[in-house]
């Protein structure tokens, strides 16, 4: 599907860090009304550069394409194309959108890794010229790279680097300096690589600064990321062309090998840039073998690091078109960079890159990709009040999930950038930047990449902040497909509590306890105290629940109406515990057992146990190198017969299409429970199954993993107390005749009736004292019954069914 277009143009992002009082924030929304109603009242598509585009009616109009994640084997996963004003698909991956002013108008440009060719034989950084964000025309390749060291002889060369001398004879050494760190060819001697182009206009010097990944060969045949740099170009226009001004390895800590011994000095690979308010920027980068993040301050040329040498300290085939070069080491010299002050590291031994940087409120957040190849991952973020740190994951200090893996931060949890994102992928993409649009509106833009082929695409969401600053991926498209299915725009803000700062909850008011199925709409507050900049107001709030039928921690989330500062739609979210005296978690229990059909194998690891020791840190899962199982199942069986009725895990990683829960009777047969072909929450959610209570001697989850697998760290299975405890038996009378026969006993200390339900008619035994046992005889005319169960219940408590195997009488 063609990426539409139409002349939604949105608001030019304020200065930020702006007074975000009752007047901005009216303002604000005045201006995405605006742009929506220009798309509706101008039936032609005519966008506000004159370029023709689509326009749709204001229930369809679209910005951005719908975001789907079909799956990385999907014959659709790599669309929709984003095509250029002339059709053609946009060569801009790994890149950035640089916001501009000309002629009193706002412009958007677009630069990235132009992959036309494929990965190999780049011809540059491409870039294109929006004044919506949404409809982009060609500007053209603005650094150009070389397939052959004879293009640097060429007039265009020539004029930027000096190639040719005044006799017409070209410069043989500078040639073979420059093709060294331009060349592309995939057939050259040392192939050159070009990724995550960023760029910076310097007010002061009137440049443009362009920064990349500048990597490839040192030696014939050798590996394509020997050389880790970050190359810099200048421009007097932002559509080039740039001159190549520096290649550089950029500062590290002296213990720069502390999380690998392989690691090299100064080493920077994925990188990006970011400008503050004052003027200051800043270069990211990631270094150790993508084991660090770091952030170093630039000069105020935006040409090289702060603190620079006339040498290169390790020899690495650095370049320098003024012969400056990066002090590489914070080695307490009188020209090291001191870490805090020049540079900072956001993580240590994180295994993280693509990094991209945004502000809102006076917090800074890093937002990066774990180290993973072309294969997408769920991503995580740091905030940090200051560039230079120092940096925590998330907005919560020292939270439970502070130092996990970036893989094993659970859906919801602190530092989780995406919500919602069921195959743990963001959504099938990789961070590259994030467009600030200004009043807490963000574009996230990430890279759905095909091994860096041509038809690489693009993945647009929107980004909201939550409480206490939180950021928070959404997807349009999969949380509300009626309305989002063909596209988003920025409408979708609206509803959104759209404001500058950054707010918390100072006291929820919720109940700690509530008890399975109980209304506790009364115990809700209507109104909450809100926190923004140290002042407290109560604002209004509605709820999305007022009951939970399962055991355990649910999750209750708040919206919070308009204030002075801020739109409708800002959420939080809380805990309550539904609790129920007496209830024992068989899965664990002492003497229970606990199997599986098939558990990781590679290493005789992730066994069945995993999942219900208690511990979030181990986990049972069925993945394996060589195959997947289409099907598993999981057994509990206790030391002795209970009632159950829920279940719930929490799955992490693979994907679990469906599941199904069965229980054992006493005689060995397994019966259907009420819960079947159940469809789990997302990763990282507990998913809570309540079922009719039945008698169980054993319990077995079927897991459908269709071409997936699953990873369980957790799975409870509760039997609560129970009044009534049940026995069925068949035997076989008269002439070859089927009966059931039932017995209950009392469990509680009160007299009551014993109520029996059957397919084949209805029991009641009278006045069965506490502890004593009563029974009922179910006659058949049939000489075979098949298997089934019978509903058991004291007067008018809870009913419990108890299965019976089949039964043949001769």
């Amino acid at each position: 599907m063609p990426h539409p277009r139409d002349d939604r143009g949105l608001a030019p992002p304020p200065a930020r860090r702006a007074a975000a009082g009752g007047v901005c924030l009216a303002l604000a929304l005045v201006g995405l009304q605006a742009t929506a109603g220009a798309a509706t009242d101008d039936p032609t598509g005519s966008t506000s550069d004159g370029t023709s585009g689509t326009a749709v009616g204001a229930a369809g109009s679209i910005g951005y394409p719908a975001v789907l994640d079909p799956g990385v084997g999907a014959d659709d996963y790599f669309t929709p194309p984003w095509p250029d004003a002339d059709g053609e698909h946009i060569q801009a991956h790994g890149g950035q959108v640089v916001t501009s002013e000309e002629d009193g108008r706002t412009v958007y440009y677009w630069y990235g890794e132009d992959r036309s060719n494929g990965y190999y034989g780049s011809p540059g950084v491409h870039a294109y010229k929006s004044y919506d964000t949404k409809s982009w025309t060609d500007e053209g390749v603005v650094l150009r790279s070389v397939s052959d060291p004879s293009e640097l002889e060429s007039e265009y060369f020539d004029a930027l680097y000096d190639t040719v001398d005044d006799a017409g004879q070209p410069r043989a050494d500078r040639i073979a300096e420059l093709d060294y760190h331009l060349d592309t060819n995939e057939a050259a001697d040392r192939t050159t690589i070009f990724e995550r182009p960023k760029v910076l206009h310097n007010e002061k010097t009137g440049q443009w600064v362009l920064w990349w990944h500048s990597d490839g060969q040192t030696t014939a045949g050798g590996s394509m990321y020997a050389r880790s740099m970050a190359g810099v170009a200048v421009s007097d226009s932002p559509t080039g062309p740039f001159r190549m001004t520096g290649v550089y390895r950029m500062p590290n800590r002296t213990n720069y090998q502390d999380c690998i011994s392989a690691a090299v000095p100064g080493q920077a690979r994925d990188m990006t840039v970011f400008q503050d308010d004052d003027g200051t920027a800043y270069i990211v980068y990631s270094s150790e073998e993508n084991r660090s993040l770091y952030v170093a301050e630039l000069d105020d040329t935006y040409t090289n690091v702060t603190h620079t040498t006339g040498t290169d300290m390790v020899d690495a085939g650095q370049y320098s078109e003024d012969g400056r070069y990066p002090y590489l080491f914070a080695d307490g010299s009188p020209e090291a960079p001191v870490r805090g002050e020049d540079f900072q590291i956001v993580k240590e031994c994180g295994m993280l890159e693509a990094p991209a940087l945004f502000e809102h409120g006076g917090t800074y957040y890093a937002v990066a990709s774990g180290a993973t190849g072309w294969d997408p991952n769920p991503q995580t973020y740091y905030t940090a009040d200051s560039l230079l740190g120092p940096w925590i994951r998330g907005v919560e200090p020292d939270d439970e999930d502070e130092d996990v893996p970036y893989g094993s931060i659970p859906e919801g949890g602190d530092g989780l950038l995406s919500v919602g994102d069921t195959r743990r992928s963001t959504f099938g993409s990789q961070s590259t930047n994030v467009l600030d649009l200004g009043g807490g509106r963000f574009v996230y833009m990430g890279d759905r990449w095909n091994s860096g082929a041509a038809d690489s695409t693009y993945v647009w969401l929107p980004i909201t902040i939550g409480e206490n600053g939180r950021a928070e991926l959404r997807n349009p498209a999969t949380e509300d497909p009626e309305r989002w299915g063909e596209g988003w725009d920025a409408s979708w803000w609206d509803d959104r509590g759209l404001g500058d700062g950054v707010w918390s909850v100072v006291d929820d008011g919720l109940p700690d306890r509530v008890g399975p199925g109980e209304d506790f709409a009364d115990a809700l507050p209507q109104t909450v105290p809100v926190e923004v900049d140290g002042e407290t107001t109560q604002v209004a709030v509605s709820w999305d629940a007022t009951s939970f039928d399962t055991r355990g921690e649910h999750t209750i989330t708040g919206t919070l109406a308009a204030d002075e500062r801020f739109a409708a739609g800002r959420a939080f979210t809380r805990t309550i515990e539904v609790w129920q005296e007496g209830v024992v978690e068989l899965c664990g229990a002492d003497g229970t057992t606990v199997s599986a059909s098939f558990h990781q194998t590679d290493w005789e690891t992730m066994p069945a146990q995993s999942a219900c020791d208690g511990r979030a840190s181990t986990s049972w899962s069925t993945w394996a190198s060589g195959s997947t199982k289409d099907e598993v199942t999981f057994t509990v069986e206790p030391a002795v017969p209970h009632v159950v009725d829920q279940v719930a895990f929490t799955n992490i990683e693979g994907t679990i299409a469906r599941f199904g829960v069965e229980y054992r009777d006493a005689d060995g047969t397994w019966h259907p429970t009420t819960a079947q072909d159940v469809a789990p929450g997302a990763n990282g959610t507990r998913t809570a199954v309540a079922l009719d209570p039945v008698w169980a001697t054993a319990v077995r989850l079927t897991f459908a993993t269709p071409g997936s697998y699953l990873k369980i760290p957790e799975l409870t299975v509760d039997a609560p107390p129970t009044t009534v405890e049940p026995a069925v038996t068949t035997r076989c009378v008269g002439q070859g005749r089927v009966q059931l026969v039932v017995s209950a006993r009392n469990a509680t200390d009160r007299t009551g009736d014993v109520r029996v339900r059957t397919a084949l008619g209805d029991r009641t035994v009278r006045g069965v004292a506490p502890g004593a046992t009563g029974e009922a005889v179910v006659s058949t005319r049939d000489g075979a019954l098949g298997a089934g169960g019978v509903a058991v219940a004291l007067g008018d408590g809870p009913a419990v069914v108890a299965g019976y195997a089949a039964r043949t009488c001769a």
